[in-house]
């Protein structure tokens, strides 16, 4: 088997997500699998812990084979011939990604990523923080709002909510927001687009927190009450089909926005927080462009919590990615300036990019108990054979974005983004 390590993660103080936990790693040593460690003095389980559980301690990446992480390696760690597991944010040709992807090609080395791991049966993602991204970036964006109406003196139950990491555990954190009543203050009126699981996760925030669900039926009426809400709208509520046809999931999928267009404007002035979960790339229209958000300025949310970032996608206002230690970010309509802060004088926007991170308990236990089927499989595989023989099953291998310094063949097209 490969000689793997579990490396130590460099992303930022807050990272502190485990790929696999003490737990699973003493379960899996039973079965004859040796991990090693690199020390670490933030994740969220102790080296102590660790080596109770057996791993190999200390030891250092580079003479590992196998190195199992979260985030994106840094560039200059990648050796020679190495096998990497990570979310390596490449897949869609992410410029600031490139320079990794072409270590690996330099180093002949081998890069998986979690993100294109998903069960042959659904088609759905089997490793993934989605519910935990969903539940900590609805918590941060009603701080946020909670923050920015007091600064016009709008007092609401909002003011005393905290960012995410301050509650500890899910269930913790679920306890507290059942304790607040935002049906006594200034309406909170929410809208969540996307029913995946990181817009179910917001749907449970929305729901701790006790604001009644009005439906999409109800909600693109504009029947709605005179207090606090949430709804939820999905694709087919706020896209059009350009020749007025019936809108088809499958058909929108396939062909975005050559069939597509948005209909986004005619839900704005409804609510004064939007909480934006769906995955995006540019095949399919975009919601809030620079020319509609000028031309409904006056109808804009006080604050966009866009979890699944997409920086200058789908939400024009996201300009790039905010941070735990700084969440929130104004974009002014007229100028097109995004400053840090929170401000009346524009969008205040949350597009945290590691928002798991601050729930890191929940979040490794959920991952761990995945990955653990998924790591001893590739740390038999075959370095010494072709990619087709290496040994891998089928799910893995279309998570193989570079084998041995080439890309595979479905990773073909990001030669163009090189």
């Amino acid at each position: 088997m490969l000689k793997t390590i579990i490396r130590k993660e460099h992303k930022n103080q807050w990272e502190r997500r485990a790929p696999l936990t003490p737990e699973t790693v003493k379960q899996l040593k039973a079965q004859g699998v040796e991990f090693e460690l690199e020390p670490c003095s933030i994740r969220i389980f102790s080296d102590d812990e660790y080596q109770q559980a057996g791993v190999n301690y200390p030891a250092h990446p580079d003479n590992a084979e196998f190195v199992l992480g979260i985030k994106e390696p840094p560039v200059s760690s990648i050796k020679h011939g190495q096998v990497h597991l990570a979310f390596s944010h490449t897949i869609k040709g992410q410029d600031y990604n490139m320079p990794l992807l072409q270590k690996f090609l330099d180093e002949k080395g081998t890069l998986m990523d979690y993100e294109p791991i998903v069960d042959p049966a659904t088609g759905q993602r089997t490793i993934a923080f989605g519910r935990y991204a969903g539940i900590a970036g609805a918590v941060d964006s009603f701080h946020i709002l909670g923050q920015k109406l007091a600064q016009r003196g709008l007092e609401t139950p909002l003011s005393n909510l905290k960012m995410t990491y301050n509650y500890g555990t899910v269930e913790q954190l679920k306890e507290q927001l059942g304790q607040f009543n935002l049906q006594q203050s200034e309406p909170i009126r929410a809208l969540v687009v996307g029913t995946g699981k990181v817009g179910k996760g917001s749907i449970e925030v929305c729901e701790w927190l006790g604001l009644p669900r009005v439906s999409a039926e109800e909600f693109l009426a504009g029947n709605l009450p005179q207090g606090s809400f949430f709804a939820v709208l999905s694709s087919r509520h706020i896209n059009k089909h350009k020749q007025d046809k019936e809108f088809d999931m499958n058909d929108f999928v396939q062909h975005g926005v050559n069939a597509y267009e948005s209909s986004f404007d005619q839900v704005l002035g409804q609510f004064n927080i939007l909480l934006q979960t769906p995955y995006w790339t540019e095949k399919y229209p975009k919601h809030l462009t620079k020319a509609r958000m000028q031309a409904h300025k006056d109808k804009l949310p006080l604050v966009i919590g866009d979890i699944s970032c997409d920086i200058n996608g789908s939400l024009e206002c996201t300009t790039k990615a905010s941070d735990i230690d700084n969440p929130a970010f104004t974009y002014n309509v007229d100028t097109g300036v995004s400053e840090n802060g929170i401000s009346w004088d524009g969008v205040t926007v949350m597009s945290i990019d590691n928002l798991p991170c601050e729930l890191p308990i929940d979040a490794s236990n959920d991952f761990s108990a995945a990955l653990k089927t998924y790591a001893p499989q590739i740390m038999a595989m075959d370095l010494s054979k072709s990619f087709e023989e290496c040994g891998l099953p089928d799910d893995l291998k279309a998570a193989t974005i570079v084998y041995k310094g080439e890309l595979t063949p479905r990773y073909q097209y990001l030669k163009e983004f090189l």
